[in-house]
């Protein structure tokens, strides 16, 4: 009989086999998911998700892989995705060759050089892409194994492309020392459309994971916890969130219930767990300490858990649409049942009369404004929302903008930063460009937050956050739709396509005159 038989469970529920169904979706992996499925199905090119060891990467590849088999009626072409386990490689020819062999290209020789086997992955790509209408996506786990002189044979493959999309796909899993990979070829960073950084899970969200394996496992979906409140205070101790951990200690308490005839584990049932398998470190905390550290986790897990939106399925709970003052004089979208023509269109970019007497800079000021940081939030998450690109020289402008920030890499909750403008690549929009903006605003903090909130609501479609300035009205933000649309009409369709608390308040703007400079580089693209 199997283990887990015993306690009533029809399958493993703690099994390190990176298994999609056990994923739980918190937050973050939601985020992510959506973030990358949204990028291939636009082909947007390369893609990145860098986390810790146990943060999870392996168990979200296979779920993203589960996603992408669902077919969309939208979509135009199918999806293939190719997973390349193992990027190690002696050689330039060997990482190609390990290339080729994933994609199941077969028509290659031992004599084949570097430049003919690409030749190869070029036409394949192309049949493939072109003539099959196929959306090949190469996905890679342990990125930070992918030789560094093999980086820029990825970015060779992100140039096959036709005037419409990228022929491949690439999504990089990897472990953190990759950033150091990245930042040292910023030709490749700049190709970089979405990045994102996971983090470990908190308190609550370990406690919904081991809730919901449990769940998903059992024979009886309803069966309370295996688990006492303390035990899982003892494990989110122990484990400080990390999923591969969590897991490993979860089987061991499982297999120590059916030893002591136990039916739920507190805390010294988990103790005495963590004692055998790393019992020289836990000897060194006295019980004293040990419940001042759970105390203290309680606590700090608490109160980022009244400050974090719940997520439950597919229902967003507490969406909250931040208001700010409108830089703009602009009719809502809230068209009548049966006639569409009251949809009012911006004609020109004007200030509120009001605000005629304000006094703005006559020339670009050196920065956009202050951003302080959240939980879990990262100088590369701010680059690429502010900017629409993440390189080398982004980082290093932010940087001397905010000479306080020891470490790049980890910028601590309620420290702010200062975004520098970065002049020399602003650019102005043709005059007849079309964007549905959603919000706008002359904070940038305030639009930034919103704009995380609106880009993770059920049913939205890509958002930018632009920033903008005029001599007329200063630094401006919007968040806007990731479109330029070619008429009037077709923008209002694709507000009538948006959730209706969102449409109500879209604007369409137009006639953008000639003085008014863009600081978003994908957009502008």
């Amino acid at each position: 009989m199997e283990y887990f038989n015993l306690l009533q469970f029809k399958k493993e529920p703690f099994s390190n086999s990176p298994e999609p169904e056990f994923l739980f979706t918190s937050s973050q992996y939601k985020i992510c998911l959506q973030g990358l499925e949204l990028a291939v199905r636009l082909r947007r090119g390369l893609n990145i998700v860098i986390g810790a060891v146990g943060t999870g990467k392996t168990t979200l590849c296979r779920k993203f892989i589960q996603n992408l088999s669902a077919p969309i009626e939208s979509d135009s072409s199918t999806i293939e995705t190719f997973l390349l386990l193992d990027p190690a490689a002696e050689s330039r020819l060997s990482f190609v060759k390990a290339v080729a062999s994933v994609l199941g290209i077969s028509n290659i020789s031992g004599d084949d050089q570097e430049w003919q086997i690409k030749e190869i992955i070029k036409r394949f790509l192309f049949e493939r892409g072109v003539q099959d209408q196929k959306n090949i996506v190469l996905i890679i786990d342990e990125g930070q194994k992918i030789p560094d002189d093999c980086l820029e044979i990825l970015r060779e493959f992100l140039n096959y492309e036709t005037n419409s999309f990228k022929l491949l796909q690439i999504v990089i899993f990897a472990q953190p020392e990759f950033r150091k990979s990245l930042a040292a070829r910023a030709n490749l960073l700049d190709r970089v459309n979405y990045l994102y950084h996971l983090q470990p899970l908190s308190f609550w969200q370990m406690k919904a994971m081991i809730k919901h394996r449990i769940s998903f496992a059992s024979q009886d979906p309803m069966r309370q916890s295996l688990l006492t409140f303390g035990g899982v205070l003892a494990v989110y101790v122990a484990t400080a969130g990390y999923p591969r951990k969590v897991v490993s200690l979860c089987h061991q308490i499982l297999l120590m219930l059916i030893i002591s005839g136990k039916s739920k584990a507190g805390w010294f049932l988990v103790r005495n767990c963590v004692s055998k398998t790393n019992g020289r470190t836990l000897r060194r905390v006295t019980w004293a300490m040990l419940s001042f550290l759970m105390l203290a986790v309680l606590l700090i897990s608490t109160v980022f858990y009244l400050n974090e939106p719940k997520n439950h399925g597919n229902q967003i709970q507490n969406q909250r649409v931040l208001s700010s003052m409108d830089s703009y004089k602009r009719e809502p979208f809230s068209p009548p049942p049966t006639e569409m023509d009251s949809v009012k269109t911006s004609e020109k970019i004007a200030p509120p009369a009001e605000m005629d007497s304000v006094e703005t800079p006559k020339e670009i000021p050196d920065y956009l404004g202050k951003i302080a940081f959240k939980k879990r939030m990262t100088i590369w998450q701010v680059l690429h929302i502010v900017y629409g690109e993440v390189n080398a020289e982004s980082k290093q402008l932010i940087v001397a903008a905010n000479p306080l920030i020891k470490n790049v890499e980890y910028v601590h909750a309620g420290a702010v930063i200062q975004v520098p403008s970065i002049q020399e690549k602003a650019q102005p929009l043709k005059k007849d460009t079309i964007i549905v903006s959603l919000e706008n605003g002359k904070e940038l903090e305030t639009i930034y937050y919103s704009f995380i909130e609106k880009k993770d609501m059920v049913n939205m479609p890509a958002l930018l956050l632009l920033s903008f300035w005029n001599k007329r009205e200063g630094r401006q933000f919007s968040i806007a739709l990731d479109e330029r649309f070619m008429s009037i009409e077709a923008a209002r369709d694709a507000i009538r396509r948006l959730p209706a608390e969102i449409a109500a308040s879209a604007q369409i703007l137009s006639q953008w005159d000639g003085d008014i400079v863009f600081f978003n580089k994908r957009f502008l693209q």
